[in-house]
């Protein structure tokens, strides 16, 4: 059964408009795709996950670990999820011209030699993930302009992961005077192509 991995990064939890905008898309991706086959979507809220970032000590173990191939460690949950996924959506509110500190946790977490990529003889990376399509979506209470930093980070990793196509979904000018949060909210999403 296909796999969409939700990859959840909004830290206000149900008082999160990116949270609705990507609940939005996961209900066009489930309309979209439901006469042709069934999927399954596995959801990471990161919030509630105990993750912490790369020190010494871990990254010591990780070698470690990686050497005696054993790569179905729980060290290893978020790559595996990543590699096995077949769609990606992430959802992470623009903040400080990129997203929270959390995602990027993930990612440092989720980027395995060996899991998510590896290299080729000539040193090119070669992506290692079954996704083909990635979701990004953020919400802006401002406009986002040419600083749209947490989009481009989270292209070029997931390029990086061998994903091919990438889709920024994004509802900005969200508190803007006059703003119609509700109507910028379904604009957002009703452009993109949804099936697997």
């Amino acid at each position: 059964m296909p796999t969409l991995l939700f990859i959840n990064a909004c830290v206000r939890g149900e008082d999160s408009r990116t949270l609705a905008l990507a609940q939005q898309l996961l209900e066009r991706i489930r309309e979209a795709n439901s006469l042709d086959m069934t999927f399954q979507i596995e959801e990471i809220r990161l919030s509630t996950e105990h993750m912490l970032p790369l020190n010494y000590e871990r990254l010591k173990r990780r070698k470690e670990l990686l050497a005696a191939g054993q790569t179905n460690d729980t060290m290893f949950d978020y790559a595996n999820a990543v590699a096995n996924a077949d769609m990606l959506v992430i959802a992470a509110p623009y903040w400080d011209m990129s997203f929270p500190a959390v995602l990027k946790i993930f990612f440092e977490l989720a980027s395995v030699v060996g899991i998510t990529f590896t290299y080729a003889e000539d040193g090119a990376p070669i992506g290692l993930t079954h996704a083909r399509d990635m979701y990004y979506v953020t919400t802006s209470g401002a406009y986002i302009g040419d600083c749209n930093f947490g989009f481009d980070y989270a292209d070029a990793l997931c390029r990086l992961y061998g994903v091919e196509n990438t889709h920024f979904v994004c509802a900005e000018g969200l508190d803007t005077e006059g703003a119609d949060v509700v109507a910028i909210l379904e604009k957002a999403c009703s452009g993109e192509i949804l099936n697997y």
